[in-house]
């Protein structure tokens, strides 16, 4: 009979961040379905640190005293210290101190590139799950398995569909180009929003688009110095253009790139994010083009993949949309989606502008739009003093 290794029984305490006291709730054992395995950053290099996160997703305390988890290496430990969770909490089991203030212990319990993790208390299934670890891009060396917002239970957490990558935020880097959220709730990821696609054109090309009038709304967009006004030109970065259309894009983009720094932010969006998105539209039209559309952008292309290095925040995850081999394409989300229907004009398709004058009708003013973002910020400052 094999023998399995049973790691780290003795002194489990040394090595769990418990991210909450006891408190005066009473304290249960756990059932099965009450602890999530909601995040796990796997070995990614020799050194680094591993770690797994439990989440109580119920509303009472629960204490994991006694134990077992187990990986699909035959690798397991027993909790034989009393560890409470308290409700809706988090604790993390790491082999190494992957943040500050992280208890850290070498050699605890492995998690290999891929494979599975399952937690048993008193014979019950608790929880478990699989996992595989991204691939390194050119801005991080690794990202956290994370289990997306809203999925906290033992039936989601089921779902392969339902995990995803930490999206790459300087506020998120736990270690040198490592991104995760450990004992924190798990944000939004980018492949699960509604309308993202990787290296796939042909799901995100637009029918009939009216390249002369969308272009026309382009021009206007940044004749208004917007922190928005990228976004037509972002809009159209995933569809087929001709060498004729990619001449009138660089011009456009030499004539405007450095206007945006200077723009001012309007709700969330700020010069960061317009840099960022028209030099991502740049870049993707490059890289989607014939070698005549690359001519006309070649030099729009060589000056793009440098200006994530000029950016005060989201430089991370600009240089991966902007320099990485997988072309991030598509609306990404649905405020954006909404948007880009009321930039490009494309007559007969009724999901888009019918033509420039169309365009012109609906835009909004200029005081429109301080408003909307005065009212936004008032909104903003009263929901964080209440």
């Amino acid at each position: 009979m094999k023998t399995q290794p049973i790691i780290a029984q003795a002194c489990f305490l040394a090595v769990v961040l418990l991210l909450t006291g006891c408190g005066d709730s009473s304290v249960e054992a756990a059932a099965p379905g009450d602890i999530v395995v909601t995040e796990l950053m796997p070995e990614s290099g020799v050194g680094e640190s591993q770690w797994l996160e439990l989440h109580n997703s119920t509303e009472t305390a629960i204490n994991l005293q006694g134990c077992e988890i187990r990986n699909t290496q035959e690798q397991a430990f027993t909790i034989t210290d009393r560890l409470i969770i308290e409700t809706q909490q988090y604790a993390v089991i790491a082999t190494k101190d992957p943040t500050a203030g992280f208890i850290s212990q070498p050699n605890l319990f492995e998690l290999p590139p891929a494979g599975g993790i399952s937690l048993t208390c008193n014979d019950n299934l608790i929880d478990k799950m699989t996992y595989q670890i991204g691939a390194s891009t050119i801005a991080a060396a690794a990202r956290s398995w994370q289990l997306v917002p809203g999925s906290n239970n033992a039936q989601e957490n089921d779902n392969e569909k339902n995990w995803c990558y930490t999206i790459l935020v300087k506020d998120y880097m736990v270690e040198e180009r490592r991104f995760a959220t450990p004992g924190k709730a798990n944000p939004l990821c980018e492949s699960v929003m509604p309308y993202v696609s990787y290296n796939d054109q042909a799901s995100v090309l637009i029918k009939g688009i009216d390249w002369d009038a969308t272009l026309k709304v382009a021009e206007a967009e940044f004749a208004r110095e917007l922190s928005t006004s990228e976004l037509p030109i972002w809009a159209i970065r995933d569809q087929i253009i001709t060498p004729e259309v990619a001449a009138k894009i660089a011009v456009l983009y030499f004539d405007n790139i450095d206007m945006l720094y200077g723009t001012k932010t309007f709700l969330v969006l700020d010069w960061n994010h317009a840099v960022w998105h028209l030099s991502w539209a740049i870049s993707n039209l490059y890289r989607n083009g014939d070698s005549a559309v690359k001519k006309e952008l070649q030099l729009a292309y060589e000056d793009a993949v440098t200006r994530p290095e000029t950016l005060e925040r989201r430089n991370y995850i600009a240089i991966d949309h902007i320099r990485n081999d997988v072309v991030v394409m598509g609306d990404i989300h649905t405020a954006a989606h909404t948007r880009m229907k009321q930039l490009i004009v494309a007559p007969g398709n009724p999901d888009y502008l019918q033509s420039f004058e169309d365009y012109q009708n609906n835009a909004r003013s200029l005081f429109t739009l301080k408003t909307v973002h005065v009212v936004y910020k008032l909104k903003t400052f009263f929901e964080a003093l209440f």
